[in-house]
């Protein structure tokens, strides 16, 4: 993997985190501050709603964290057999 494609897969990341981030909690906690205007709660169904969303924050970067993971096994796996290809060949070579 070049320099490039790391620089890439780490701006995705933080990108995607971010976006974890601040979504649920502007769209859950602005349903939840518009609810408590509307219902004279303030400021119960607020925090109420702080706490889904982080929740759901901590769901999502979670699933990504796995799949990132798993990307990152297959690309190991990938050099290791390509690693271990090159010396078959390279030991086929010095017997022949």
């Amino acid at each position: 993997m070049d320099k490039k494609t790391i620089r890439e897969i780490v701006v995705a990341s933080a990108m995607y985190s971010l976006g974890s981030i601040l979504g649920p909690l502007l769209l859950i906690g602005g349903t939840g501050l518009l609810l408590d205007k509307l219902l004279g709660t303030y400021p119960w169904i607020l925090l109420g709603s702080i706490l889904l969303a982080f929740i759901v924050t901590n769901v999502l970067l979670f699933k990504k964290i796995k799949k990132i993971n798993r990307l990152m096994d297959n690309y190991r796996q990938e050099i290791i057999s390509k690693k271990i290809n090159e010396k078959e060949t390279e030991s086929e070579k010095g017997i022949d």
